[in-house]
């Protein structure tokens, strides 16, 4: 028993064809992926901006200026506790550690962290 091959008929042969002419313009796995990160990422930037519009608020540390000034500025008794526990700090790590170049240096950064941060602050 023998079977025939059957030859598609022409108007199966055009619907082949226009089926694979329609495949290649369906977009593959990565590009839908690329798209969908792209997308994600455009909301994400759009709701950063609406997020973070100019918000009009009183200052509420603003009476309190001068005490806060006192009480954590140049040369007062918190900013030299903070020192002094920045010391300890590095003198514990330098004999845990051994590394005395790592504690000396995460004392002076340390002092250099604490001097930025309150001028940043305002301090």
């Amino acid at each position: 028993m023998t079977t025939k091959t059957q030859q598609p008929s022409a108007q199966q042969s055009e619907v082949n064809e226009e089926i694979l002419r329609l495949a290649k313009h369906i977009p593959s796995d990565s590009t839908i992926f690329i798209m969908r990160c792209t997308f994600l990422f455009i909301i994400c930037i759009v709701a950063t901006l609406l997020l973070s519009w100019d918000v009009h608020a009183a200052d509420i540390f603003a009476p309190a200026k001068s005490e806060i000034v006192d009480t954590v500025g140049t040369g007062s008794t918190a900013q030299f506790a903070i020192l002094v526990v920045g010391l300890c700090v590095g003198a514990i790590t330098g004999f845990l550690t051994k590394n005395w170049g790592a504690a000396i240096g995460s004392f002076i950064v340390g002092i250099i962290f604490v001097n930025v941060a309150l001028k940043v602050v305002g301090l």
